[in-house]
């Protein structure tokens, strides 16, 4: 069993090598390429040292959170998570060789702090392209073709120049419809390539009748795992505009909550601000039951990992500490778990957030906008009143990996058992930590 698991994970340190020369090789032709390119990343890697990092537990609404920063005046961000890039310095489970989620702790070396700064920059898109010229949707190919690397490193292995003449002919010329990324899903399937839309965060009714006849997928895609799916459906966008004023950059992965001390470290020199992001215990739950039940959300193969872990082999979510007891219990307890274990984390090292109700962002209407307003104040974004088009993306965010259609406490409705969860100790404990008394559960509907 140890040789087939150091067999593994050198397998894997040597596609992840390949990947990240890729990227530096691909960056450096960019720059070369697209003289926006080079202008963008000398000035964001010169001047910007403000981050905002949102902190969270999976299923707790951090993604939608965190784009709606994203849309503020000043904002950096990247369009989805940068747990990859953590992945592919070999910082994450497997590959550092623990049974736990992720290297918490520091120090970086000079060579990892280079490559997570650089590609954290080089990930982050400004506003979308409504109509792009023919370099637009060239470069919106090479980020598809990188993208393509993460999303299937086991089995998308044509040479990336390849998939940019594939995807740049697909979104130039005759085009099915207003999504792109059905049109470049489509055009690599049929140079035999196995990417499967069902895998990526699009509506389920467009991908039907894009693919007529395509089975749902069940379980996991298979291989290596390091961007977690729903995968990213990228569309045309631009890089940001420098503009007047400081840049914050704002990031965000449910699993940074297992890395933030290393964080600190990576930011060593900037302004770093935290935001923490909580969720009543009842809400939070139910949503990672949903996630556990839905064909996107894998994290981790524990079949090799030495520990009987029944029916729990394909992992959903982050490894939450205790794992590997929690696995012969009900997946309530074990859901529980992966709510509380990482709003201890952040209550024990992250530095004087702001903490946040996510109930105040469903709220809606003024409660969001106070909520949006008070984040915006602590990292130093700037956010105005008479600014309707800023406002208008705070009231009509984005859905992002949405499993079921939101609604005020769906737990009641869909599993009322929840509520015996209460009686836990623990979730009782991390409940009035973060201000929610489980004497007053009533009052989180």
């Amino acid at each position: 069993m140890n040789q087939a698991l150091d067999a593994e994970r050198e397998r894997r340190r040597t596609l992840f090598a390949r990947i990240r020369d890729e990227r530096d090789a691909a960056t450096g032709y960019l720059r070369d390429r697209f003289p926006q390119e080079r202008e963008y990343l000398d000035r964001a890697a010169g001047e910007v040292r403000d981050v905002a990092v949102v902190l969270g537990s999976p299923r707790g609404g951090t993604s939608v959170f965190k784009q709606t920063l994203a849309g503020l005046p000043g904002a950096l961000a990247l369009p989805g998570e940068h747990r990859l890039l953590f992945t592919l310095l070999g910082l994450n489970h497997p590959d550092h060789g623990r049974p736990d989620e992720a290297v918490e702790h520091g120090p970086l070396d000079p060579e990892q702090r280079r490559f997570l700064l650089g590609n954290l920059l080089f990930e982050c898109r400004g506003e979308e392209i409504a109509e792009p010229t023919a370099d637009e949707w060239e470069r919106y190919a090479w980020d598809w073709a990188l993208r393509l690397r993460v999303q299937w490193p086991d089995t998308v292995d044509t040479p990336l120049e390849k998939l940019v003449a594939v995807i740049s002919d697909a979104v130039s010329g005759h085009r099915a419809g207003p999504e792109p990324a059905l049109d470049v899903l489509r055009a690599l399937r049929a140079h035999g390539l196995p990417v499967d839309p069902y895998r990526y965060d699009l509506d389920e009714k467009l991908v039907r009748e894009a693919f007529p006849g395509l089975p749902v997928p069940q379980g996991p895609p298979g291989g290596a795992i390091v961007e977690i799916s729903p995968f990213l459906a990228l569309r045309p966008q631009r890089r940001p505009e420098p503009g007047p004023g400081r840049r914050v950059l704002v990031i965000k992965a449910s699993s940074d909550a297992y890395r933030i001390p290393l964080l600190h470290d990576l930011f060593t020199g900037w302004n770093l601000r935290e935001l923490h992001l909580t969720r009543n215990p009842l809400a939070s739950v139910n949503g990672l039951l949903d996630g556990w039940d839905h064909r996107s959300f894998w994290q981790h193969d524990l079949s090799g990992s030495g520990v009987a872990v029944g029916p729990y082999a394909d992992w959903n979510f982050d490894l939450c500490e205790g794992w590997q007891d929690l696995v012969r219990g009900p997946l309530t307890e074990l859901c529980a778990r992966q709510w509380s274990d990482p709003h201890r984390r952040i209550l024990r090292h992250a530095h004087e957030p702001l903490r946040l109700p996510f109930e105040d962002f469903q709220a809606g209407g003024q409660q969001r906008r106070d909520l949006v307003a008070r984040a915006a104040a602590h990292v130093g974004l700037g956010v105005r009143d008479e600014n309707a088009d800023v406002w208008a993306g705070v009231d009509r965010p984005r859905q992002v990996n949405v499993t079921t259609a939101p609604g005020n406490a769906r737990w009641l409705r869909e599993r009322p058992h929840l509520r015996e969860l209460l009686g836990i100790r623990e979730v009782a404990e991390v409940s009035g930590l973060l201000g929610y008394d489980v004497r007053r559960y009533g009052e989180w509907l």
